[in-house]
């Protein structure tokens, strides 16, 4: 039986899925943003929504930042460890690998902390891309911590916005705007900090 991937994007198949795991309690909506972090094709935006709509506005900012972060955290050291050797090997013999490489390993930490303050930046990339260099794995850390933390309450107001949109109509034009916003400023980042020629 195929599986239909569009309902990943409707809110309805997340309320339906607490339902069927309601079991797990208050672990589901940690595991939802820990799980996105190894399986992109997850939205983390309708996660968030879900997690906020369901649990509140501060246990669900809660359990999707420490659940995303941690999750970020682990794609970065489990390619640290096990993938970084053979990446570096092969990339003796593969300039255009080398020369991502050598583009990650000169960012400074600030790079770090823009991009994944941005929902439209591909993060398993950067989870990935350094976990393969020889990026310090503290500053690494630190800094997808604070952007994380930034992007997850981006989100979770704009899920609260949402909530809000059937008794208080400008919260549209808001997030909207604010949608917008968000998504120009993650396409000029990315293209500034060549992440897109990666």
């Amino acid at each position: 039986m195929n599986f239909d991937w569009q309902q990943l994007t409707r809110l309805q198949f997340w309320l339906d899925l607490k339902e069927q795991l309601a079991d797990i309690g208050p672990l589901l909506p940690f595991l939802l943003a820990f799980l996105e972090s190894f399986f992109p094709v997850l939205p983390l935006f309708v996660i968030v929504l879900f997690n906020v709509t369901v649990y509140g506005n501060l246990i669900g900012f809660l359990t999707s930042a420490t659940g995303n972060i941690l999750g970020s955290i682990a794609v970065f050291l489990l390619f640290r460890i096990y993938v970084r050797p053979s990446v570096e090997k092969y990339a003796e013999k593969h300039p255009r690998i080398s020369r991502s490489l050598i583009w990650v390993a000169k960012q400074r930490p600030s790079v770090i902390f823009y991009l994944s303050a941005l929902p439209f930046t591909p993060s398993f990339l950067l989870n990935t891309f350094f976990g393969c260099s020889r990026f310090s794995k503290r500053l690494y850390m630190t800094a997808i911590t604070g952007g994380k933390l930034i992007m997850i309450a981006m989100m979770s107001f704009f899920g609260y916005s949402v909530m809000e949109i059937s008794e208080n109509p400008v919260f549209i034009v808001i997030s909207v705007m604010g949608l917008l916003l968000v998504y120009i400023l993650s396409k000029w980042a990315n293209k500034t900090s060549g992440i897109d020629e990666l």
